[in-house]
C-alpha cells in the first residue's frame, strides 16, 4: 500500500513538472512581432499583409502573433532596417530597394528593372533558383534575415504625350529615382528629374515633367495622376519591384523548423494574394480609366525587347559593383535566357 502512495505520489509529480514544462514552453514559444510595412491603411497591398499576418497566427497555433503596422506607423518607410537591428520593430516589408545605398546587390535583386513581363516569374526565380539565398547573403551583415519575398505587380507610367516605344522617349521629362532606372530612360534620350513623391502631382500639372515612375496602373489612378496624364504605358515596361519580408536573423534562428516552414510558405501565399488582388484593381482601372478617355499604351514586342536589351548592359554595371551584386546578376540573367525573356 505504502508503495502504491509513493507511486501514485512519484507519477502524479511528474504529471505536473511535465504539465508545467509544457505551459512554459509554450509561454516562451508564444511571441508577438510588431512588423512596419511600406503600405498605407486601407490599401489593398496593407490589407493583403494583414490577411498574411492572420494566416500565420492561424498556421502556427497562436506562437507567433504579428501586429502589421502601416508606413510610417513607427518610423519612416527608409529607416525600418535600423529599427529592426535595433529592437524598435520586430520585423519589416520594405521594398528591397530602399537598401541599395547599403549594398548594391540590393538593388538588382529588389527590382532587375525591365527584367521581368510577370511578378510569377521573378518569385520561381527568387524560390526555385537561388535568389532568396544571395538576398539572406544581403541582409546578414545587418543581422537580418528574409523570411521570403513579395511582389504587387508591374508598374504603369502615366504620360501626358503619347509615348509608343522607345523612340518617344527621346526627350521626355519624367521622374525618376536615381539609378538604375534613371540610367537607363537616358539611354533612350529621357530626361530623368529626381523629386520627392510629395511633388510629383503638382509637377505633373505644371508641366515640369511630362510623365513618372510610381506604381501599378490602379494606384497611379487612385493617385489622380490620370486627372491630367491622358496616357499610360501599359501593360508596364520598366519595374515590378519586390518587397521582402524580414525579421532578426537570431529570431529566425529560434524557431522550430516547422515555423520557419510556416512563414516561408505564407509570404509565398501572401505574395500570391497581393498580385491577384493588384491585377484585379488593375483591370477595374483600365476600364474606369478608358471610359474616361484615357489611352493605354501597350508596346510592341519588338520595343520591349529592345528595352530590355539596353537593360541589360546597365545591369552588368550593377553587376560589376561587387561580388554578391554580380552573383545576382549573373544568375538572373541565365534565368531569363532560361525563359526566353533575353537572347
Amino acid at each position: 500500500m505504502r508503495a502504491l502512495k509513493k507511486f501514485l505520489s512519484t507519477t502524479s509529480a511528474i504529471i505536473v513538472a511535465g504539465i508545467l514544462s509544457v505551459s512554459t514552453a509554450t509561454a516562451q514559444d508564444s511571441q508577438t512581432w510588431r512588423i512596419q510595412t511600406l503600405w498605407q491603411p486601407g490599401t489593398a497591398n496593407q490589407e493583403a499583409f494583414e490577411r498574411f499576418a492572420k494566416n500565420v497566427k492561424k498556421k502556427t497555433d497562436g506562437q507567433i502573433n504579428i501586429i502589421p503596422l502601416p508606413a510610417g506607423a513607427v518610423v519612416g518607410v527608409t529607416e525600418t532596417l535600423d529599427a529592426v537591428s535595433r529592437g524598435i520593430l520586430q520585423g519589416q516589408h520594405p521594398a528591397t530597394v530602399y537598401w541599395t545605398g547599403r549594398n548594391p546587390a540590393f538593388a538588382v535583386l529588389g527590382d532587375l528593372n525591365a527584367g521581368y513581363e510577370d511578378p510569377r516569374q521573378a518569385m520561381e526565380y527568387f524560390y526555385d533558383y537561388g535568389g532568396l539565398e544571395l538576398l539572406a547573403e544581403a541582409y546578414e551583415p545587418f543581422g537580418l534575415h528574409p523570411i521570403g519575398v513579395a511582389w504587387w505587380g508591374v508598374e504603369s507610367i502615366p504620360t501626358n504625350r503619347r509615348v509608343a516605344g522607345v523612340k518617344d522617349l527621346e526627350g521626355l521629362k519624367i521622374r525618376l529615382p536615381q539609378g538604375m532606372a534613371s540610367e537607363l530612360f537616358a539611354h533612350f534620350g529621357a530626361v530623368p528629374v529626381n523629386l520627392p513623391g510629395s511633388e510629383v502631382f503638382s509637377a505633373m500639372d505644371g508641366g515640369t515633367i511630362e510623365a513618372t515612375d510610381w506604381g501599378t496602373l490602379a494606384m497611379n489612378a487612385e493617385l489622380g495622376f490620370h486627372d491630367k496624364a491622358k496616357y499610360a504605358i501599359y501593360p508596364g515596361i520598366h519595374s515590378m519591384p519586390a518587397g521582402d519580408v524580414s525579421i532578426p536573423l537570431k529570431t529566425w534562428n529560434s524557431l522550430s523548423k516547422e515555423n520557419q516552414k510556416v512563414l516561408v510558405d505564407a509570404v509565398r501565399a501572401f505574395s500570391l494574394d497581393m498580385i491577384e488582388a493588384l491585377e484585379k484593381e488593375d483591370i477595374q482601372a483600365a476600364k474606369r480609366l478608358q471610359a474616361e478617355g484615357v489611352e493605354l499604351v501597350d508596346w510592341s514586342d519588338k520595343d520591349r525587347q529592345t528595352f530590355r536589351k539596353a537593360a541589360v548592359d546597365i545591369w552588368r554595371t550593377y553587376g560589376e559593383k561587387n561580388d554578391l551584386a554580380g552573383r545576382a546578376v549573373a544568375g538572373q540573367i541565365e534565368f531569363l535566357r532560361s525563359k526566353g525573356l533575353i537572347d
